[in-house]
């Protein structure tokens, strides 16, 4: 099995993929909301542990400490958040899918990325929890491999100039579907060899295994989604999802050896809450809100980065 062998910085963005040890399940009659920093579904991670875990990198790491003197350190906790939550549906989407891998896989990433205490510094991790971190990354790569050569999406489509127009157009678009013709019709033309907007566009996973990294790999059927596809670009995309399958076979050969483990744990990530059976996502308010298309917190909503719903229903 090839491992993932990337650090995960204390303040940089791609921060994401994995554990953190801080989860405990829900009982009784469900989750309460009081001490908690989320709620999965029906497990809790406690605001007693989010801030145990803040203190041991405060202890460890000193960029952390000089976050705390700036008043800036909700920046980690957002992110340790962030990472028990995305822990959760990993875990969830691994036992729905019957998915695991063996302690001497684990052992063997850790090894490779130069042992848990070298590996785990400048990271939000110790080197106790570091071990849970390779274990979550290996699962997202064996999630991903089980769906990249399968899955297929039919989506509609349409360019927009800004965040605020495309994100305005795809709300008008799930309140009432019948619009997004109108949106694409009076959508710009691109040049030549560049369609702007597009009914019926299909694209398998197999063919083109970067997009499916993208959010349109990550919503059932009937959702519409609005991201930037190119973050360094001003363009946003409104797609419409007509149709997701997951059980389409490709003619040729399986394209998961030709792909990078990275490239992979990112397709797991864009799967797994679907995987996990989209549990609901609760998110203390002190950390933010859940970000489906990050995968992530985002600060506030003004600072989401895109936007996802179902399309609203109409009576036949």
């Amino acid at each position: 099995m090839r491992t993932v062998q990337r650090r995960f910085t204390l303040t940089g963005a791609a921060v994401a993929l994995a554990s953190v040890a801080l989860l405990v399940a829900g009982c009784g009659s469900g989750p309460s909301h009081v001490g908690s920093a989320a709620i999965v579904g029906d497990t809790v991670l406690p605001l007693a542990q989010v801030q145990q875990r803040l203190d041991v990198v405060l202890k460890k790491e000193p960029e952390a400490q000089k976050l705390h003197d700036q008043r800036k350190l909700d920046q980690v906790a957002r992110q340790l958040v962030t990472l028990g939550v995305q822990h959760e549906l990993i875990e969830q989407a691994a036992r729905r899918e019957g998915v695991s891998v063996s302690e001497e896989a684990v052992t063997q990433s850790v090894e490779q990325a130069g042992g848990a205490d070298l590996a785990s510094q400048n990271t939000v991790y110790d080197a106790t929890t570091f071990r849970e971190r390779a274990k979550d990354q290996l699962l997202l790569v064996e999630l991903a491999r089980k769906y990249v050569d399968r899955m297929e999406v039919t989506f509609d489509y349409f360019f927009t100039k800004d965040n605020a127009e495309a994100v305005e157009k795809a709300k008008q678009v799930a309140a009432d579907p019948a619009k997004m013709a109108g949106f694409i019709a009076d959508a710009p033309q691109g040049t030549e060899g560049q369609a702007l907007s597009k009914e019926g566009q299909r694209v398998r996973s197999a063919d083109s295994p970067q997009a499916a990294q993208s959010p349109l790999f990550g919503v059932p059927a009937g959702t519409v989604v609005a991201f930037a596809p190119d973050p360094s670009s001003a363009q946003w995309i409104v797609a419409y999802v007509t149709d997701r399958k997951t059980d389409v076979r490709s003619s040729g050969e399986s394209s998961t050896e030709q792909l990078t483990p990275q490239l992979l744990e990112q397709i797991g990530l864009r799967l797994v809450q679907t995987l996990a059976g989209d549990p609901e996502i609760q998110v203390n308010p002190r950390y933010g809100l859940w970000d489906d298309t990050a995968i992530s917190l985002a600060p506030s909503e003004g600072e989401l980065s895109g936007y996802q719903a179902p399309v609203r229903q109409t009576a036949p």
